[in-house]
C-alpha cells in the first residue's frame, strides 16, 4: 500500500484548517450585522470627571452643570453614544428604578477602556445636556451593559428612556 505523498497531506490540513477559520469568521460576522440598532434620539455623553465643585461652572471650563448648583469639570477623552442594541427600563432591589442601555460591538470596547481608565474615579453621563448620573467607577465595566441610576420613579425612568429614544 502506498502513502500519500507529505506535501498533499500538508496541504490538505492547511485547507481544512482555512476553511475552519472562514466558517468561524462568517459566524462572529453574521452575530455582529444581526445585532438589533436603536438610534438614540439624544446621544448619551460620558466623560470621567477632573472635578466637582459646587456652584456654576466657570465660562472657560469644560463642564457640566449638576442637579444641585455644582459643576462636574471633565476631560476631552469622553465618548458619545449615538446608538445602542436595547434600552429597557428596569426596577432595582430598592424600589427605584433605572434604565439599562445595551452598548453595540463598538461602542463596548472604548467603554471597556473608559471605565478601565477611571476606576477609583467618577464619571458624568449627560443626556440633552442634563446630567443623569455620576458614579464613581470601581472597575473596568465589561459586556457593555450601562445602567443608568439616579432614584428615579418608573415615572422618571420612563421618561429619561423616552428622552433617550424619543419612543
Amino acid at each position: 500500500m502506498r502513502r500519500p505523498p507529505r506535501t498533499l497531506m500538508i496541504t490538505s490540513i492547511v485547507v481544512i484548517a482555512l476553511a475552519a477559520c472562514a466558517v468561524a469568521l462568517t459566524g462572529v460576522l453574521l452575530s455582529i450585522a444581526r445585532q438589533p440598532r436603536v438610534d438614540l434620539a439624544e446621544p448619551l455623553l460620558i466623560y470621567p470627571v477632573s472635578q466637582h465643585t459646587q456652584g456654576v461652572c466657570p465660562v472657560d471650563a469644560l463642564g457640566f452643570a449638576g442637579p444641585e448648583p455644582s459643576c462636574y469639570q471633565v476631560v476631552e477623552d469622553g465618548i458619545e453614544v449615538k446608538r445602542v442594541s436595547a434600552v429597557d427600563v428596569q426596577a432595582l432591589p430598592d424600589g427605584t428604578y433605572g434604565v439599562v442601555l445595551h452598548l453595540l460591538t463598538g461602542d463596548r470596547g472604548e467603554f471597556e477602556s473608559l471605565t478601565g481608565k477611571a476606576a477609583g474615579k467618577q464619571l458624568v453621563l449627560v443626556v440633552s445636556g442634563r446630567v443623569v448620573t455620576a458614579p464613581t467607577v470601581d472597575a473596568p465595566i465589561k459586556g457593555g451593559r450601562v445602567m443608568l441610576t439616579g432614584q428615579f420613579s418608573q415615572a422618571g425612568a420612563d421618561q429619561l428612556a423616552y428622552e433617550l429614544t424619543g419612543k
